[in-house]
């Protein structure tokens, strides 16, 4: 045997070597048949048969049927030489299918044109990706599904993700604002706190919460910024509503201080624990001139006993749903003073007691006036007594008188008669007088 006979056969001894004992699967095939005509160990172990069944197989016998159409449109193009091929699905001889990339090179084996082929397993990795796409895919749909806005931006500030919440509340869609920058989209939202917080998120890494306004779209947003590992993720309330309603209750709040300190009277409420919950001005005004202590300083403690004693008592009354008034009468700096009390309760929403609210007023003067009044009525009911009583007496004497003069004599004749007239005229007043007197008189 010649030198040169003996090199081919040592290189191609290495070759076959190198070949076969590669730890990544690898064959050779016929271009125009397809049949196998070359296997490598490797691949021997991945598709589990034999090297002699091997070579009674074509490259067709390794693939689902589904996948065989393709295979034969992609080789009518193949080009020449180096090629990767991409992802294909692969068959063993146990019928089980695993994804794998194709690196394949022409080549002649045994002077027949032929192609060799690499093979690397990349199943594991094209399944978690699968897995991870339905996992992503199921993570939308519950994002989709929360009535709550959402959106992620990356580390460019583009939209990478948003919900339908978002969508609608600020009123674009996810074809529109998808790979947009947030700040170009919506040119406003650098206003406010936007901007600060969502940078604060994005550089120190840490979760932030801020309610701001988007004034373009009136919208209010509780927002909630995460980092994430390449930008933020965003989770947003909207809170308009609530905005409006907290503004229209302090407002009514407001309305309602102004009603309640346009006024001298006292007006307070307490909880169930008898614990001051508000009062106007004029209540707080009262508790430091009766305490010396200002409203935040304020406790049951600091009023007289018998006084609270008092209060107490009612307080118990209007929480067993009693509404009520009372009147009592004490000296203030010297003076008599009147006090009107009402006590009502206050219920929730289920019709449970759960405060009392009081009112007092100063009626001092009507109780005055009602003083002065039934003395008046005293004296009335003394001048009608004396009416009909001791003025009415007399002129009945006088009309008796008249009955025993002479009318005969011409002298008196005139002036009795005139005298009976006026006597006659006087008790026909004393007479209405007592009639419209009577009812102040006691019975």
């Amino acid at each position: 045997m010649g030198k040169e006979q003996k090199n081919l056969e040592s290189e191609t001894g290495y070759y076959s070597r190198l070949f076969d004992g590669l730890p990544i699967p690898m064959y050779i095939y016929d271009k125009l048949t397809f049949r196998f005509l070359a296997i490598n160990n490797a691949a021997i172990e991945q598709y589990g048969y034999t090297r002699e069944e091997f070579l009674n197989l074509k490259i067709t016998d390794i693939r689902p049927q589904e996948e065989v159409p393709g295979l034969l449109k992609f080789h009518e193009a193949i080009p020449e030489n180096h090629l990767d091929a991409g992802r294909w699905l692969h068959r063993n001889k146990e019928g089980q299918t695993f994804y794998v990339r194709v690196y394949m090179n022409d080549t002649v084996f045994e002077d027949r044109p032929a192609r060799q082929v690499l093979i690397v397993n990349i199943d594991e990795k094209i399944k978690a990706e699968m897995i991870m796409r339905e996992k992503s895919a199921e993570l939308e749909n519950i994002l989709d599904s929360i009535t709550d806005g959402f959106y992620a931006l990356n580390s460019r500030w583009e939209v990478t993700f948003i919900n339908k919440a978002a969508e609608q509340a600020l009123s674009c869609t996810k074809e529109e604002v998808t790979g947009k920058n947030l700040w170009d989209f919506f040119p406003r939202s650098r206003e406010g706190r936007f901007y600060a917080e969502y940078e604060r998120a994005m550089t120190e890494r840490i979760s932030v919460h801020f309610e701001e306004l988007y004034a373009p779209l009136g919208v209010w947003g509780s927002m909630n910024v995460y980092p994430t590992k390449d930008g933020i993720a965003v989770y947003f309330v909207d809170i308009t509503e609530q905005k409006r309603i907290q503004e229209k209750i302090y407002n009514d709040g407001q309305n309602l201080l102004a009603i309640i300190n346009n006024t001298r009277d006292l007006i307070w409420s307490v909880d169930k624990d008898f614990h001051i919950i508000t009062g106007n001005q004029a209540f707080w005004d009262r508790v430091q001139q009766l305490t010396g202590k200002k409203e935040a300083d304020v406790t049951n403690a600091d009023f007289e006993q018998e006084n609270m004693n008092l209060l107490l008592d009612s307080y118990n009354r209007a929480f067993k749903g009693e509404a009520f008034s009372v009147v009592r009468q004490r000296e203030i700096d010297g003076r008599m003073r009147f006090e009107e009390l009402s006590f009502n309760p206050i219920r929730d929403l289920h019709e449970d007691v759960i405060g009392v609210n009081c009112f007092l007023r100063d009626i001092t003067e009507p109780q005055q006036y009602l003083q002065r009044i039934e003395k008046q009525n005293e004296r009335l009911r003394e001048i009608a007594w004396i009416q009909s009583h001791r003025v009415r007496a007399p002129v009945a004497n006088i009309l008796g008188l008249t009955q025993l003069i002479n009318l005969e004599d011409s002298t008196d004749a005139g002036i009795i008669s005139r005298l009976k007239k006026a006597a006659e005229e006087l008790d026909k007043v004393i007479l209405d007088i007592t009639v419209l007197t009577d009812d102040l008189i006691d019975p």
